[in-house]
């Protein structure tokens, strides 16, 4: 890698995937879910079973909370260390995009297929969420870089750490795409199934003497094999939801797409694109955040019909569009429901609720354990969202605000 592509994709990643990830306190349910997990793993020093709202957090592997734990050690908890594990992620993806493109496709493109990459908005917001998608990412496109460079054993490794990040989805889609790329089994060998299995079954297993079926059925059925088929329907989005979310995402190049459609433009890249894109749009649950895996072959293939005016234009552009998220994102914190309500019962010790809602954010911040209810007394405090209140009869509001699924109060029962 040349130092000068080195520094101009440091500077990127730093700028696209870092900065002001501290402006929004925690956000979603599964940010405050992993945050709360991984404070209680330090709080408690137990860092095998993770723990949500004091009870068991099977949803999710280990490695996320693990490494977020070294992060909370050394800067401290903030949002900003929070976040750190994602976005750094997010930079080691771009450097293997770069990477990938060099070894095997056009060395002068090389810098722009990282560029590229730090421009699309979709990973500007997985880049800043506490969540494991961009360290999964981060981690399938490592061991497949590995694969491919014929480092297999190292490549096992890094297929286990995604294992050990988000399951079983970790394995399946590196592998699948060599094998659709090279379309031979040299990648399995014994030394390195030896290591994916010491290492990436070690927690597994441990979870498994532990609790036995009741985490083997709760994360390896329910959590994969059931959302997946969708015998239960939680994230019900239609089959074109995700080259919806892929368009959105690389809004700043959609004349290029269009140039790449009109080329019938063909390579490895489009088999690893398309597969991605067709394993998750086959499930019958669809989440945005599932399909970062695709984005490093598009920045490549976008690379391709790239010109050196096209990059002039967008790069400004990226780099507008995120000072005004920025400015953005400042001015709805000041709106948003989450640190008013923080504030409030870090003023008391009264016990509070959620009623058909839930708020991990305040879990976190807190450090409390909160229950749902529904039958309520007087002087009960309640969390829920406002569509909700008139179900409660006589409430006193104690304060409301914004969140990304809508107004959200903190009241008192009468």
């Amino acid at each position: 890698m040349k130092v000068r592509d080195l520094l101009i994709i440091t500077l990127a990643s730093l700028y696209f995937f870092i900065f002001g990830n501290w402006v929004l306190s925690i956000t979603s349910l599964d940010e405050g879910r992993n945050l709360d997990a991984t404070l209680r793993m330090l709080e408690g020093g137990n860092f095998l079973v993770p723990f949500y709202n004091c009870d068991y957090r099977f949803e999710k592997p280990p490695l996320l909370y693990w490494l977020t734990s070294i992060s909370f050690f050394i800067f401290g908890v903030s949002e900003f260390s929070a976040r750190l594990v994602s976005g750094l992620s997010a930079f080691l993806t771009a450097l293997l995009t770069y990477k990938i493109a060099y070894d095997f496709f056009d060395r002068e493109k090389a810098l722009y297929s990282a560029l590229i990459f730090s421009t699309l908005v979709h990973l500007w917001v997985e880049s800043r969420a506490a969540v494991p998608e961009m360290l999964l990412t981060g981690m399938m496109t490592l061991s497949l870089y590995l694969f491919l460079k014929e480092r297999f054993t190292l490549g096992w490794f890094f297929v286990a750490l995604a294992f050990l990040t988000k399951g079983p989805v970790g394995v399946v889609l590196p592998t699948a795409v060599y094998l659709l790329w090279k379309r031979r089994l040299d990648f399995i060998n014994v030394k390195g199934l030896i290591l994916f299995i010491l290492v990436g079954f070690s927690w597994y297993f441990l979870m498994l003497i532990n609790f036995g079926y009741e985490y083997f059925y709760k994360f390896f059925i329910y959590e994969n094999l059931v959302r997946y088929t969708g015998a239960v329907n939680l994230h019900p989005r239609p089959i074109y939801f995700y080259p919806l979310v892929v368009l959105a995402s690389a809004m700043l190049y959609l004349p290029l797409v269009l140039k790449l459609l009109y080329r019938r433009y063909t390579s490895p890249l489009l088999l690893w694109f398309g597969f991605v894109l067709l394993f998750f749009s086959l499930s019958q649950n669809r989440l945005h955040h599932y399909i970062l895996f695709l984005y490093p072959p598009l920045a490549i293939m976008l690379s391709q019909v790239a010109g050196r005016r096209y990059m002039q234009v967008s790069m400004p552009l990226a780099f507008l569009l995120v000072g005004l998220i920025y400015f953005k994102a400042e001015s709805f914190e000041g709106e948003r429901f989450v640190p008013k309500a923080v504030q409030r019962l870090k003023e008391t010790q009264e016990e509070v609720y959620f009623y058909k809602y839930e708020n991990s954010a305040v879990v976190f911040y807190t450090r409390r354990c909160i229950d749902r209810k529904e039958g309520f007394t007087a002087g009960d405090l309640i969390i829920t969202s406002e569509k909700r209140l008139k179900e409660l009869g006589n409430y006193e509001v104690l304060t409301c605000g914004k969140e990304f699924e809508g107004n959200v109060c903190l009241v008192r029962k009468l």
